[in-house]
């Protein structure tokens, strides 16, 4: 109560001052010239200070009192009644109280007493020093009392106690009314019944207690009015109505007396809606608490200092694996040893628990109870008591093993091929920086033992191995990308077989891998490992019981002289591996400068021909064919040059591969076509001699299913006639795809465009497939023509294609001609027609009109 008044504004407070010091006043005056005492009690009922009419009604000295409590002076069965009160009082329902009760004397004599109770603050302070005062406070009980053991014994007295009982009746704080048992009017009533309910006196004159009950509850009220007895009756809760219509929750103390020669009952109310409706607040947050508590989708705890379970929720158990959360506590009696799969981990949360009070998010392996091992976060909270004593720990835990194993999957596909399941790029830089400075510290070590200068002197310390499966892209054109992403697999696992100790092994990617081997003495051990990876190729990789032969590429860069840093590593083993590649491939190379230089210029190459593409720095030759049996040019093949801006000329068997290596052939080979289709039309628009031109079409261009089509497109768009095109393949390209191949071959021909096959004798050469061909003459290679005459064996077999060709009715043509000899030999077997340098090189297109006007004027 005083801690509430404090805050009101200080008018008021001494309001209130003056108003409890008439009510004393007041009752001061009803006790005049009676014997009247006081005296004080602890919260714990001590007796502490008293008046001396206090020691003179009781027959003790003052310091016999003060070691004495309020339960030794007062009647046993008065007690339960005071209990209540001080109760009420404790709770500051109400500020003040009155009961009779009896007092034992030191003579063992009983008295009869009219007691005022109220609840009061040491206030010895206030008025020197405010502020100390209220720090220093102490909460008592002050007790007014009266004799009235012979107060019935005169009339005088009886009006008297009458007197001081209106009094108590009419000033008590509470709502007090009498009503009579027989009719259950109301007798009387107090002010603060009218205050409360709403109803004047003369209301509650004219009505019954049923007026202000519930309908519901008068059966109620009637059978307990039946069972009153004299005396004191216990407190119960009852609904009442206000004249307002409020409902609110009554606590009744009754007690029962004789009141205008009617039997009736004091009644004393207690509204304790408030408190009642924050009790039922409590028990349903309790409630809810209880069912979070049980139904929380996360384990909930409280742990002894010890390591033992005090509490656990169902889901705490569920997460451990045990059946329930007293098979949890009683089986888990040591949570750091039984539960955390690392012991010492327990031990750190503790630790960080005293220093921090809070951790959040802990994240530990634990076993379930059957073994099986989860990932947990916990968030554990340290409590301690108000003298700073750690009394147990509290908190959440989660299962994380389903995220944990999530995050592991999504680290694994970040640093890891979703096809081989090596280890990709990302993962390969990142461990061969680690074995990068683990090789200085070698070669720190190794230059101060030896104290050498040159890096050229050292060996290696660390290898680098960049692999490149050769014609890779060939399997993915002709057999499908699903097939080769199995022969990835399947080079993986190979690969995976033949790694040697602390090697390590990514996919760069495509079908490009790399390896490095650190802990390296000799170069030797290098060429080694790399005549193994050579070998595990020799066999062939099965794939639906077919065979598939491949072979792969290996550049290789030593530390330190190849390289001090993985970037200058890993970049010079991919140019080693371009000089394998140009030495033929299934081959493996250790990079030196020379190479560097090289692969420099190759890569410029591979780069500038998309820019020459663009700027149409690409020209057409042309190399006449001469027919033998007129003399005359009948057909010229078409040939791309180019010439660089900073490489110069750079030769066909440069430029060519590389564009088939990058899937640039395609696009070069249809400017070659439109470009050359369009010369041959200007011309005939010129009145030039009419010949065919040969242009030669690659494998990559026969795997585009609308080849035929853009051919087409590309004679109308020039306004060329078919018959002036004669398309050039090579046997191999034939035997990549024969079905295929050879239903476009017939249809191109049925449009009146000639077929011709290059470089024969070099390929196949078999008569079973040359039969079902549409194609019109074979191209010699000139590989037989060379040594032609000289060599018996190389005249022996231009002559047997002569021959073969003209038994198919075929045309032969000779190539690289060169010789007077050579085309003396070609005439003696009836070859048809030459090409090479003996009559003409490939020429520009200007120079092509000056053949042509020339054999016009013959």
């Amino acid at each position: 109560m005083a801690e509430r008044r404090k805050h009101l504004n200080p008018i008021y407070q001494e309001i209130l001052k003056q108003e409890r010091l008439k009510n004393l006043a007041r009752i001061a005056t009803c006790i005049e010239n009676s014997t009247v005492g006081i005296f004080e009690t602890t919260i714990d009922d001590q007796i502490r200070k008293m008046s001396v009419s206090f020691c003179d009604l009781l027959g003790y000295d003052t310091d016999q009192l003060c070691q004495m409590s309020f339960q030794q002076i007062c009647h046993p069965d008065d007690l339960a009644a005071y209990y209540f009160l001080k109760e009420r009082l404790l709770s500051e329902e109400i500020e003040q109280c009155y009961l009779n009760v009896r007092y034992l004397r030191e003579d063992g004599q009983f008295v009869q007493i009219l007691q005022s109770t109220c609840l009061n603050l040491d206030a010895h302070l206030e008025e020197s020093d405010p502020v100390l005062a209220e720090e220093q406070k102490e909460l008592h009980f002050i007790h007014r009392f009266e004799d009235i053991t012979d107060w019935e014994q005169s009339a005088k007295n009886q009006k008297d106690l009458e007197n001081k009982t209106s009094y108590l009746f009419e000033n008590n704080p509470n709502p007090m009314w009498i009503y009579d048992l027989e009719t259950l009017s109301f007798l009387a009533v107090n002010q603060a019944a009218i205050n409360h309910y709403g109803y004047s006196e003369s209301e509650f004159l004219s009505m019954t207690i049923q007026d202000i009950r519930p309908p519901e509850d008068i059966p109620k009220l009637i059978e307990s009015i039946a069972k009153v007895s004299n005396g004191f009756s216990l407190p119960e809760v009852w609904k009442h109505y206000k004249k307002n219509g409020t409902m609110l929750l009554a606590e009744v103390s009754a007690h029962t007396l004789v009141y205008n020669d009617r039997r009736c009952e004091l009644i004393l109310i207690n509204d304790v809606t408030q408190k009642m409706q924050a009790e039922e607040a409590l028990k349903r947050a309790e409630a809810k608490y209880r069912s979070i508590f049980e139904n929380a989708g996360e384990g909930i705890f409280q742990t002894s200092l010890e390591g033992k379970f005090l509490i656990a929720n169902p889901m705490l158990a569920k997460i451990y694996g045990y059946d329930s959360c007293n098979d949890l506590i009683n089986s888990v009696t040591d949570i750091q040893n039984q539960l955390y799969v690392h012991p010492h981990i327990r031990s750190e949360l503790i630790h960080l628990l005293k220093i921090h009070g809070d951790v959040k998010l802990f994240e530990s392996q634990a076993y379930r109870k059957d073994g099986s091992i989860i990932w947990t976060s916990e968030n554990v909270h340290a409590v301690y008591d108000i003298a700073g004593n750690l009394l147990y720990f509290e908190g959440t835990v989660e299962d994380i093993t389903e995220g944990k194993v999530a995050k592991a999957k999504i680290e694994h596909l970040a640093f890891h091929d979703s096809l081989t399941n090596l280890p990709n790029r990302l993962l390969f830089r990142d461990r061969l920086m680690e074995a990068l400075s683990r090789a200085e510290q070698k070669l720190q070590i190794y230059t101060n033992q030896q104290q050498l200068g040159e890096i050229k002197s050292i060996p290696p310390f660390l290898a680098v191995f960049f692999l490149d499966l050769d014609r890779f892209k060939l399997v993915n054109d002709t057999m499908g990308h699903a097939t080769g992403d199995r022969l990835l697999v399947e080079v993986a696992k190979r690969l995976s077989d033949c790694m040697i100790e602390n090697t390590f092994l990514a996919r760069m990617g495509g079908d490009e891998f790399m390896i490095f081997i650190p802990d390296l003495q000799t170069v030797e051990s290098v060429q080694q490992f790399a005549q193994l990876i050579l070998q595990t190729f020799e066999s062939p990789f099965m794939l639906d019981d077919k065979p598939i032969h491949i072979s792969t590429s290996i550049g290789v860069s030593l530390y330190p002289i190849d390289g001090m840093d993985e970037e200058s590593l890993m970049k010079n083993a991919d140019t080693a591996m371009f000089r394998a590649k140009e030495c033929g491939r299934n081959h493996y190379q250790i990079y030196n400068h020379a190479i560097g230089a090289k692969v420099k210029e190759y890569v410029a190459i591979e780069n500038g021909i998309r820019q020459a593409l663009d700027l149409n720095q690409f020209q057409v030759y042309y190399q006449p064919q001469l027919n033998l049996v007129t003399g005359k040019i009948d057909c010229m093949e078409v040939l791309a040059r180019w010439l660089h801006p900073e490489l110069g000329w750079v030769p066909p068997s440069q430029f060519i591969p590389a564009a088939e290596e990058h899937g640039l052939i395609v696009r070069l080979g249809e400017w070659v076509l439109r470009n050359s289709c369009q010369q041959v039309h200007d011309w005939q628009q010129q009145g030039l001699p009419k010949v065919r031109i040969a242009v030669n079409f690659s494998a990559q261009q026969f795997q585009q299913a609308n080849l035929c089509d853009r051919i087409l497109q590309i004679l109308a768009e020039t306004e060329l006639e078919p018959q002036y095109l004669e398309i050039e393949i090579t046997e191999s390209l034939v035997m990549q795809d024969k079905e295929t191949t050879v239903t476009m071959l017939k249809r191109l021909q049925s449009l009146g465009m000639t077929i011709s096959i290059d470089d024969f004798g070099t390929g196949y050469s078999s008569l079973s497939y040359l039969r079902i061909l549409p194609a019109s003459k074979v191209k010699i290679d000139a590989s037989f023509i060379r040594d032609t005459p000289q060599s018996s064996e190389d005249s022996a077999i231009t002559a047997a294609i002569i021959a073969m060709a003209h038994s198919l009715h075929l045309k032969a043509i000779a190539e690289g001609v060169e010789h007077q000899e050579q085309l003396d030999f070609l005439r003696s077997h009836h070859c048809d027609a030459i090409q090479g340098y003996f009559f003409s090189r490939p020429v520009p297109a200007d120079q092509v009109v000056l053949l042509l006007q020339a054999q016009g004027q013959d």
